[in-house]
């Protein structure tokens, strides 16, 4: 795998091979059938983490420890053969150890009678219907498709895994006996047999999980696997906010608009080409402008009006887009209008290019489009879309976002303009639009159509804000400094750490020579345990390297057979099953460099002995690695692997520290490298916040009306004022009201953001066995007597709340190490009526016997609201 996985994408992959290991048990044992889905929202790798768990099965993996699948064969089904080539192009470009010969895309060509293990074949329901060659016998095809499949899934050397991309897609309830092709492949055609695994891959779901559950009869169906869509957000692989430009009145604005969207799009292709020169970026981002245009008129789409009306459409489009874009190259235009050849139109010549390509032919800078790009479709380098045509079916208008949505460089950047894509939609109906728009950024629950991405922002009316005029730097200095931790993966790996941060130091010359730095200390800690344990190494040496065996005799006329136990050597695979425990339990790379040391080390010293090199016992030396990794050491002391786990983290610990400014200063393409290796601890490291010194806000709500505005927040407008968030609360909205009015002594405030990243101060917390993050709602600054800056943490979250236990808890515990760096750390957890008015009733997490008391309480609501009760005091009014 050549890309570096997220951590819900790491954690996706082994829930689906354990999920793949079950239906192979199941069909091979006992003629069980399986199907179970991954659920993920649009833009989170779902073809990246498919491709990852296909290698593991059919090449084995040491990082999810599965051996590879000698039976697998792998049948992909995706509803378009553009599709299928783009998710081969994929698979190729991530997927390094299947070779592209074993990634087939089929057809009525494939010569054989039965699909191969090891290889991975692509499919689309069109090239299966009633008429086509591929299901019919002709005299160059003796076998159908069917036949093909039924063959396969017959063969009992053979496992067939079919995976259904888009698996909405074909799953609607059957009328009648009519069954969709899908449907025949997954549940047989009457004559065949069905598949023996389904595995779904779908933003949504909910069709894939019906048509499963007809099938209860001949299918059983395992628990899905669904991606936390925040999990997507936070990985960097998302945009963080959509504009949507939408008339706020009827009328023809379409004109208009594309000559909007063309000065948007070359203000953005002005900031990449400054942020690439700034980041020193090798490929610079090559933006892409897309115009969807309407289809023709019922009537004309096989006539010559059609076609000039359309020409004539496109050349009002163009000539737009010309005049405000003056340096548009000549060949930058081209379509995906899939009845059209290339296009001659006034002056332009613009050719048709295949949907897949066009991500990664940079000359196309204008995108005429139809439909080819509203479902499936990959171009995160498309940055601006107007689209002509009328939006009003929700499942269209989510799915036609969704295309906009992934970041170019499948992170965040730190111009915020740049973590946004522009959507120019003359033709869209606002209502429509309102309703996805809250779906996608959580406000509303999500109707039948497929899930959107997720997008914690749509905006509507942008204004971009810089550092506020009215709030001293310093406070900005302050707010950084202030303790923040990041949340340890769900399974960490500390040897894996300690490679990956070897890897990025080195590469970013913070650590010269890191690589070497850490294999040596790795095998200076197996060399201390070697010599330290040498009996205990010795004796299970001697065990991997023997086999006891009893031999029964029985004689004719004995009253007893007879026993004999020998001992006789185990052959060199016995040591490599040995050798292949411990590299999953040390990593390959650690095991294999410290066992070519140590073979290096004897052959040298045998030649200084004056001895024939080629009798140094390899095996002997490859017995006794194995047997070091297995030993048992007493009580009390470290295992093996904990050992050099221990050490692996103080030298990724040490290296975090001591290199931090280094860190600071590299570029955005390199710190979430850095991040990563963060999160990869076992147990919660302090992390740098980073305000963010620009960022888009939106001034009106989902129904345009304007937002109201805060002054002293640390990011404004130019006249010192901030947005309120659409989404903020009540309570949220209370506790600006509070800390912001007059006679309050402020000087300055920041709302943390709510994802846990590197902008926010973070308090990971357990959760049962997994690590969580809180990120309390306000950091404030006053200035105290002494004329101080100090800061204070206001935490509106209501005690009612499912997570409020532990969160409460996570701040408590943060508050017993660093309350003297806060002026308060307040926790808002009820609300209640006094007199006239409604107040909210907070903690004081900086009183230890308020923290005692927390940690005391039951977890329950009634507790937590019996808590405050007792032990909070009034921190200010409600509005109504």
């Amino acid at each position: 795998m050549r890309f570096t996985l997220k951590e819900y994408q790491s954690e996706a992959v082994r829930q689906i091979l354990k999920a793949l290991g079950r239906g192979r048990r199941d069909w091979h044992e006992d003629g069980d059938r399986t199907a179970f889905a991954l659920s993920a929202t649009t833009g989170s790798g779902k073809t990246v983490i498919a491709a990852t768990a296909i290698e593991a099965l059919l090449h084995g993996s040491d990082e999810f420890d599965v051996e590879a699948d000698r039976t697998a064969v792998v049948l992909w089904i995706s509803k378009d053969p553009a599709l299928n080539e783009q998710t081969r192009g994929r698979f190729i470009e991530c997927a390094d150890r299947i070779p592209p010969g074993d990634l087939v895309l089929l057809d009525k060509t494939f010569p054989e009678d039965s699909l191969q293990s090891g290889t991975v074949y692509f499919i689309n329901p069109d090239k299966l219907g009633r008429n086509a060659d591929f299901v019919k016998h002709t005299d160059a095809r003796q076998v159908t498709f069917w036949q093909l499949l039924a063959n396969t899934v017959g063969d009992p050397a053979k496992t067939l895994y079919l995976v259904l991309d888009e698996a909405h897609e074909g799953m609607k309830a059957p009328s009648r006996d009519e069954r969709t092709i899908v449907q025949k492949i997954i549940n047989g055609n009457g004559a065949n047999p069905p598949a023996p695994i389904v595995w779904g891959i779908s933003a949504t779901v909910r069709r894939f999980d019906e048509a499963m559950a007809r099938t209860a009869d001949i299918r059983a169906k395992l628990p899905n696997i669904t991606i936390d869509p925040v999990a997507v957000q936070d990985s960097g692989l998302l945009k963080n906010a959509l504009t949507l430009d939408i008339p706020d009145e009827p009328g023809d604005f379409e004109t208009a608009m594309v000559r909007d969207a063309t000065l948007d799009f070359v203000r953005v292709c002005e900031r990449w080409d400054a942020y690439a020169g700034r980041e020193g970026l090798e490929k610079p981002v090559v933006p892409l402008l897309v115009v969807q245009i309407p289809n023709k008129a019922e009537g004309e789409r096989n006539t010559e009006k059609g076609r000039q009306d359309e020409n004539a459409s496109i050349l009002r489009v163009l000539e737009t887009i010309r005049g405000h874009w003056p340096d548009l190259p000549a060949d930058g235009v081209a379509h995906v209008l899939g009845d059209r050849a290339t296009l001659e139109i006034g002056a332009y010549k613009i050719p048709r290019v295949a949907p897949q390509d066009v991500q990664h032919d940079e000359r196309v800078r204008v995108l005429l489009a139809k439909d080819a790009i509203s479902t499936g479709w990959d171009c995160p380098r498309a940055e601006v879309l107007v689209s002509l045509r009328p939006g009003k079916d929700h499942t269209y208008v989510t799915q036609l976002l969704g295309r906009m949505v992934r970041t170019p460089l499948a992170q965040s950047t730190s111009d915020d303009r740049l973590n946004a894509a522009a959507c120019y939609l003359p033709r869209f109906d606002a209502a429509t639009a309102k309703i996805v728009a809250e779906e996608i950024m959580g406000m509303r629950e999500p109707g039948n159509g497929p899930s959107g991405p997720a997008i914690p922002r749509v905006l509507l009316r942008p204004v971009l804000l810089g550092w506020n005029p009215d709030v001293p730097g310093e406070v900005r200095a302050l707010i950084e400094s202030l303790p923040s931790y990041a949340r340890p993966t769900a399974v960490p790996r500390p040897i894996k750490r300690l490679l990956k941060a070897s890897q990025a130091f080195g590469q970013d010359g913070l650590v010269p020579n890191a690589d070497k730095e850490a294999h040596e200390m790795f095998w200076g800690v197996l060399d201390t345990l070697a010599t330290r344990h040498a009996g205990l190494v010795e004796a299970k040496a001697h065990d991997i390297r023997t086999a006891d065996v009893r031999r029964i005799t029985a004689e004719r006329g004995a009253t007893a057979v007879g026993y004999t136990s020998t001992q006789r050597d185990a052959d060199a695979a016995t040591v490599d099953d040995a050798l292949r425990h411990v590299r999953r339990m040390l990593s390959a790379a650690v095991v294999n460099r410290y066992l070519s040391r140590n073979a290096q080390a004897a052959i040298t010293a045998a030649y200084a002995d004056g001895e024939d090199p080629g009798q140094v016992d390899i095996t002997g030396l490859r017995a006794q690695v194995a047997a070091l990794g297995l030993i048992e050491t007493p009580d009390g002391e470290p295992s093996v692997p904990e050992a050099v786990e221990n050490a692996a983290d103080t030298l990724v610990r040490y290296w975090l520290t001591t290199k931090a400014g280094g860190i600071d200063a590299l570029p955005d393409a390199r710190r979430p490298t850095y991040e990563a290796i963060r999160q990869m601890a076992r147990e919660p490291e302090p992390v740098p916040i980073r305000i963010r010194t620009e960022e888009q806000a939106d001034t009106v709500d989902t129904d345009r009306v304007p937002l109201p505005t805060a002054r002293r927040h640390v990011l404004s407008d130019p006249d010192g004022r901030y947005p309120l968030d659409v989404k903020l609360n009540r309570w949220e909205r209370a506790v600006i009201a509070q800390e912001t009015g007059p006679d309050t002594g402020i000087v300055g405030w920041y709302r943390n953001p709510s994802a846990a990243g590197e902008n926010s101060l973070r308090v990971p917390y357990r959760d049962g066995t997994a690590w969580k993050s809180v990120q309390p709602d306000v950091i404030v600054v006053r200035r105290d007597t002494a004329g101080t800056l100090r800061a204070s943490i206001i935490d509106p979250h209501g005690a009612h709340l499912g997570d409020a236990s532990p969160k409460l808890r996570a701040l408590a515990e943060y508050a017993d190490h660093h309350a003297d760096r806060f002026e308060r750390i307040l926790a808002l957890g009820i609300e209640k009526k006094a007199g006239d008015q409604q107040v909210l009733i907070g903690l004081d997490l900086k009183d230890a016997g308020v923290r005692r008391a927390v940690y005391e309480a039951p977890a329950d609501a009634d507790s937590l609201k019996a808590l405050y009760e007792r032990h909070g005091t009034v921190y200010g009014v409600v509005p109504a």
